[in-house]
């Protein structure tokens, strides 16, 4: 009993371990942004520097597949600075063939390295979600430059 105890415990330890990801020398808790100011890392419940606006472009059903929706993303930089490093989080299981402007890495969206947002402007890109809804995005990193 004592090594199912210690077994659990330890099971536990590394479940509570992994839900944190690396940010500078921080680890920012899930639902959390990183976001890196000019070399300065911070952990943020809420990203005020970068929006993201869904809207169902399209709707239809797949017969026993059930309903789908058409999503355009927009990420837009409220900053007076440029934007870049957007790696956006979602707890929905996308499929990476049905994503553009974006590359999809397990739960997370990458925007292309050549991808930054001007001060006050704006990034689309776009996804395929099952259900009838959008999928729950956040910003899970970013990086403002001087």
């Amino acid at each position: 009993m004592k090594y199912l105890i210690a077994i659990l415990l330890a099971l536990l330890v590394v479940c509570v371990t992994s839900a944190h990801y690396q940010c500078g020398k921080y680890a920012c808790l899930p639902g959390h942004s990183c976001i890196c100011d000019n070399g300065i890392f911070k952990c943020v419940y809420v990203c005020e520097e970068l929006t993201i606006v869904q809207t169902i472009t399209e709707r239809w059903v797949d017969g026993a597949d059930g309903p789908s929706v058409k999503v355009d993303v927009e990420v837009i930089n409220h900053t007076h600075r440029t934007i870049k490093d957007i790696i956006i989080a979602t707890d929905a299981k996308l499929n990476a063939g049905q994503i553009w402007g974006a590359q999809l890495n397990g739960f997370y969206i990458n925007m292309a390295s050549y991808v930054s947002i001007a001060p006050g402007k704006s990034y689309h890109f776009g996804y395929i979600n099952k259900g009838d809804h959008s999928a729950r995005l956040w910003v899970q990193n970013i990086y403002i430059s001087a």
